[in-house]
């Protein structure tokens, strides 16, 4: 999910009397990356939302903060819906490129008879709230549903999986249109002639700058590849690496495909997590002052001796060679 979405979240906490620094630290987090062009992985994303619920004990965190997201929150996508033809249009656009905005969410256009159906799948759902993530979804899609349509809402629905939340009551105040709960799905039932409608703000032009704006995002995207996401993914949980299974599961794909993909890309998964060892070993013997007893338990080797065999193989060094020579680098450097 782009950084942005999580900085609504913490506003919102800040707000609400929460420390933001302890807040951003406890999640992994820096105030950088809460920036619209970054991507918060999955972990992340849930950490931070396990957190808000329990700093708070707030059940309506998801239905405030989607509250807060208007149409210009979603970027070139936002934009380019603006600019549709009709709604049909914007939903479309919605479908093609939401992975732009929100890679870990899942959305969905399905045709019933009179009604189009608008699904929005979280993958990030918290057991004791089952309703903080629908919420922040469906109410982000809600908001910008009614700008769009101009508050033309005739026949529009809130449609929610979850029972009863506690903070009901402020479903009234938040949706302008009938909620229903127990549903098959998240999301909205939105009339297909209402979807047909011309759209206030209208612009061809505009449409196909920001839809070619959107088109360049994920190609960038799709360009990043497999082994650079593992190598990100495993940077992040440094001192508890990820299993190969918790690894498939957060790329939403089998272990034995996780090492096809890799495989086709000309990478072994073993090699790529002995390279993201290797170079965190190095960084860590270069820039701190951890012993070498606690760099090789940082990178989850049993002991010292078995880190040294290993550094050996990757780099032709021992850990103490490399840090000696990086000591006199630094030494002879003019001050």
């Amino acid at each position: 999910m782009r950084g942005h979405y999580v900085g609504t979240l913490i506003d919102l906490l800040t707000e609400m009397g929460v420390d933001r620094n302890a807040f951003l630290a406890e999640c992994g987090l820096v105030e950088d990356d809460l920036r619209s062009d970054n991507l918060i992985d999955q972990h992340q994303l849930l950490q931070a939302t396990q957190l808000a619920a329990d700093y708070t004990r707030d059940s309506a965190i998801g239905l405030q903060t989607g509250l807060r997201l208007n149409i210009n929150t979603h970027g070139p996508l936002g934009y380019a819906a603006m600019a549709s033809e009709n709604f049909e249009q914007a939903l479309h656009l919605l479908m093609r490129y939401y992975k732009v905005q929100a890679p870990h969410a899942h959305f969905a256009l399905e045709r019933h008879g009179r009604n189009y159906h608008l699904i929005c799948q979280p993958r990030v759902v918290l057991p004791e709230m089952p309703w903080l993530t629908a919420e922040f979804l469906v109410t982000s899609i809600y908001t910008s549903s009614e700008f769009l349509l101009n508050s033309r809402l005739a026949g529009v629905e809130v449609s929610f999986r979850h029972a009863t939340p506690p903070h009901v009551a402020l479903y009234d105040e938040a949706f302008a249109v009938p909620y229903r709960l127990e549903q098959p799905f998240d999301g909205l039932v939105i009339p297909v002639s209402l979807t047909r409608l011309p759209l206030p703000s209208a612009d061809a032009v505009a449409a196909s700058l920001f839809e070619k704006r959107c088109e360049a995002i994920r190609r960038e995207f799709d360009r990043i590849s497999l082994a650079e996401r593992i190598r990100e993914m495993q940077s992040a949980h440094v001192g508890a690496f990820l299993s190969q299974a918790d690894v498939a599961e957060r790329l939403h794909v089998s272990v034995s495909t996780l090492h096809r993909k890799l495989a086709d890309e000309g990478v072994a998964y073993k090699d790529l997590l002995a390279a993201i060892k290797r170079d965190l070993a190095l960084q860590q013997l270069r820039e701190s002052e951890l012993t070498v007893d606690q760099i090789a338990q940082l990178l989850g080797f049993s002991d010292a001796s078995n880190f040294r065999r290993a550094f050996v193989s990757w780099t032709g060094q021992t850990p103490s060679e490399v840090r000696q020579r990086n000591r006199l680098t630094n030494d002879d450097y003019p001050r």
